[in-house]
């Protein structure tokens, strides 16, 4: 049955729908913290009915009344992801859950071994609402804006096919004609994504940055001429700096971050001021250092989250997202009054390490790259890639548009050189930059990703802690 008929579900959805995309402008940071804690409470008693977190509390010494808000967050034992996949199906949600009648989603296991978990259409609107949230911050409406969303519709138990194709749209499609919305497969050729986005003509594009960096050099070569966005929308890889700018270049349009997962739902996005807000009435973050301790604003350090809404699975200091992030020290000036992350700097098994210990996540080691290209006035290079092949070799992939100058891109890569050999590498590390007609797609990926590495995962870890 569609739950939307029930009207005592559609009544409670309806509220929220009122009340939560517009409280990151109508409540104060001190109103918002209040709001926190009364969540959490309500997701702590969800919480304990579920044998995984029973179990870890209990031993912990802990229950439920012990935690009264946000502040209390740290007397509870952080959740690995690890745990989640030994305790499915039963551990990890409430006895007598229905979950023939829940969504199974699971996580695509490119930073290790997938996660599977259970959401219901309470979760999955809930989630959409701080989707929402993100349209009226750019100005757009859910029901009017025409949306391209290129995402992971690959194979039943992705969140995009089961959460957002099969859940969201799929009961709604009951009321709304939603034909504003365009799903595409992110594994389709990049040709075949113009000429459908061409004849749909989106004011949103949504996609992983690798796929949006394959149609803006469509773009910039004259195909989807009335693929003309008046946003877009970068998610689920990093988004760096010579990236962004390659895309705007193209589409001639603001590019924006969105930190979303499968096990999060949205975390936070960029208004058009290139803000970072959390959905703090959403997931509450942490940043804590080696030792589960939280670090100041402005430190870097590894995202933890909990969501702050219960049903389904729920995820309650979780570990498993692998993020290396930080808060910003300043508030928002755009109006919003949630939190902000300074900079998501992207997985930790996808950080540079060097022989000195020196790290760089994969938002911060292109930058040399960006810097060369800056030098010479170009966005001629349309993919890049970075390859540890060990922890003093680095391979950088460059792949540039058809068309350029041999003597500017022999420059070019000098200058690449010149730049990692100044401001990260030294004379310690071998280092090739070559030309490349491809960069490398690995098992497991939807999208060629910028960092390749190839050390041991332990040796990563300790590194890292």
């Amino acid at each position: 049955m569609n739950p939307f008929l029930n009207p005592v579900f559609a009544m409670r959805m309806l509220t929220r729908y009122l009340a939560d995309p517009g409280r990151a402008w109508r409540a104060t940071p001190q109103q918002l913290r209040r709001y926190q804690d009364r969540a959490l409470r309500r997701t702590i008693r969800y919480a304990w009915k579920v044998p995984l977190y029973r179990q870890k509390w209990t031993e912990a010494g802990i229950k439920p009344g012990d935690i009264q808000g946000i502040e209390d967050l740290d007397k509870l034992p952080l959740i690995t992801k690890q745990e989640l996949i030994e305790a499915f199906p039963d551990g990890i949600v409430p006895p007598g859950y229905d979950t023939d009648s829940a969504y199974q989603v699971g996580t695509s296991g490119s930073s290790g071994q997938p996660m599977k978990m259970y959401k219901d259409m309470e979760y999955i609107t809930v989630e959409a609402l701080a989707g929402v949230r993100q349209l009226k911050a750019y100005g757009m409406n859910w029901r009017k804006t025409r949306i391209t969303n290129i995402g992971d519709f690959s194979v039943p138990g992705t969140t995009d096919e089961e959460s957002l194709k099969k859940g969201l749209l799929g009961n709604l499609s009951a009321f709304f004609s939603l034909d504003n919305y365009q799903n595409l497969y992110t594994g389709e050729e990049a040709r075949t994504l113009m000429e459908q986005m061409d004849a749909f003509q989106p004011e949103l594009l949504i996609g992983y940055t690798s796929v949006l960096m394959g149609l803006a050099t469509l773009k910039r070569n004259g195909h989807g001429r009335r693929v003309n966005p008046r946003v877009v929308i970068s998610s689920g890889e990093v988004l760096d700096y010579y990236s962004r700018r390659y895309l705007q270049d193209a589409f001639e349009a603001p590019v924006v971050d969105l930190y979303a997962t499968t096990e999060g739902g949205s975390i936070a996005f960029e208004c058009l001021d290139q803000e970072f807000h959390i959905n703090s009435d959403f997931v509450h973050i942490e940043i804590l250092d080696r030792v589960g301790i939280a670090v100041p604003s402005g430190e870097f350090g590894s995202l933890v989250i909990t969501r702050l809404y219960p049903g389904g699975t729920p995820i309650i200091r979780y570990t498993g997202l692998n993020d290396i992030a930080a808060l910003a020290r300043q508030e928002g000036s755009c109006g919003m009054h949630t939190p902000l992350l300074q900079q998501l700097e992207g997985r930790k098994k996808d950080a540079i390490i060097l022989p000195d210990g020196s790290i760089y996540p994969p938002a911060t080691f292109p930058m040399p790259l960006a810097t060369a290209a800056e030098r010479f006035d170009t966005l001629k290079i349309q993919r890049f890639q970075v390859v540890q092949r060990a922890i003093d070799d680095i391979l950088i992939r460059v792949m540039f548009q058809e068309g350029r100058d041999d003597a500017m891109a022999a420059a070019l890569l000098d200058a690449i050189r010149e730049e990692y050999r100044r401001d990260l590498l030294g004379d310690d590390v071998q280092l090739v930059v070559e030309e490349v007609d491809e960069v490398e797609t690995p098992e497991g990926y939807v999208s060629p990703p910028i960092v390749i590495s190839h050390l041991d995962r332990r040796h990563i870890e300790e590194a890292l802690l």
